[in-house]
């Protein structure tokens, strides 16, 4: 789950605005059990997480071509991974750091160079720029979904912290 959390590309953050459920799709890193995101100091995401931060958070990646599924072309294999937790905005200037360099390590691969190599480092100075969130993760599910031989082969997956 961990491996699918690192390598999926887009999340999404689902929240609750009392009775109405609400979700968006985010760029985003993982990182010790905790995911992590950010965005504009103002807006709907903020909002819903100060009046209950309580969210679920979603990620999947498809893998191979359609393939049959009860002789119809309509099955695709795919990993997904669910996380349930509670967001915060970080405080800590080391955290948001940590986060913001492996966010954009996954993202520019400038990052990911070792600096002798020309890569670069994310700058400590823009921690500040904008908040960052934090999904402390409390339980973790995920289900992988695979033809085999023409036959679905389904493994799931729990986790709680």
């Amino acid at each position: 789950m961990e491996q699918v959390l690192k390598n999926a590309e887009v999340g999404r953050l689902a929240l609750a605005d009392d009775k109405t459920p609400y979700i968006v799709p985010l760029n985003f890193a993982y990182l010790s059990g905790k995911i992590g995101f950010h965005c504009d100091w103002t807006g709907k995401k903020l909002e819903l997480i100060a009046k209950n931060p309580r969210c679920c958070f979603e990620v999947d990646e498809y893998v191979g071509e359609v393939s049959y599924h009860y002789h119809a072309l309509c099955h695709l294999d795919y990993d997904s991974v669910i996380a349930t937790g509670t967001a915060h905005i970080e405080k800590d200037e080391e955290t948001i750091w940590q986060f913001f360099q492996t966010l954009h390590a996954k993202y520019k691969e400038i990052y990911r160079k070792p600096i002798e190599n020309g890569g670069k480092v994310f700058d400590r100075k823009r921690v500040k720029e904008c908040p960052c969130v934090i999904i402390d993760i409390e339980e973790l599910t995920g289900r992988r979904e695979r033809t085999v031989d023409g036959k679905r082969s389904k493994l799931m997956w729990q986790h709680k912290f």
